[in-house]
């Protein structure tokens, strides 16, 4: 399995494209759906599936057209609400934000979605919004914004809570193998593109993770 990271269009955000063999999972889209494509073209990589952490727009601003195109989106059934309401944050950069009319949900606190050839592993992580979740692939966790190196997303946004990132990070994703390597929704890598590195792991962020103070 190969993980590339592209930089978005807002904040330095990151893109994930993750391949295995001709296929690849998009997680992320905030950069534009031409930048997307033209990587996966490049690299004769097809999307199978385009997974949102979270739906605000500096994370999903590529998914409207990428969805046009006929690719799956998904994301947690909490977060379909702020997908297309003013909570997405589109105007708070400035842009009209095309409404995603079509997209997959999923429930529940954990499951597995078979995406051949990846089985994703579904975490649902609120806090930094209701619906926010992670997605671990072959012990690789790509953490949205509830999870950074030495940092933890911000609560005080439309649906964040933050008891509920607290319990995310302490119950959910600190009980996942100290070796687990952890992709950041903003990574430290930002100046980089292509081959991505992780931003951490899960033992480290145990000891050094300033959210351990709120535990």
């Amino acid at each position: 399995m190969s993980i590339y990271r592209l930089s978005g269009r807002f904040l330095e955000e990151s893109t994930y494209i993750v391949s295995k063999g001709e296929a690849c999972l998009v997680i992320d889209p905030g950069a534009d759906a031409e930048k997307i494509l033209s990587f996966c073209e490049e690299k004769g990589i097809c999307i199978q599936a385009v997974l949102l952490t979270h739906a605000h727009v500096d994370h999903t601003y590529g998914a409207a057209e990428l969805s046009k195109l006929g690719y799956p989106i998904y994301l947690h059934d909490s977060e379909a609400e702020l997908l297309n309401g003013r909570g997405n944050l589109a105007l708070a950069f400035g842009v009209s934000l095309e409404k995603i009319l079509k997209y997959r949900t999923f429930e529940g606190e954990r499951r597995t979605i078979d995406l051949d050839p990846f089985i994703v592993e579904v975490i649902h992580t609120p806090g930094h919004t209701a619906g926010s979740v992670c997605y671990l692939i072959e012990g690789d966790l790509f953490s949205g914004d509830t999870l950074f190196a030495d940092s933890y997303g911000r609560t005080d946004l439309p649906s964040g809570d933050e008891q509920d990132l607290i319990c995310s990070i302490a119950n959910e994703l600190f009980e996942l193998p100290p070796e687990t390597f952890v992709y950041a929704g903003h990574s430290q890598h930002a100046e980089g593109e292509g081959e991505a590195q992780p931003d951490t792991t899960i033992g480290e962020e145990r000891i050094t993770n300033p959210i351990l103070e709120l535990i």
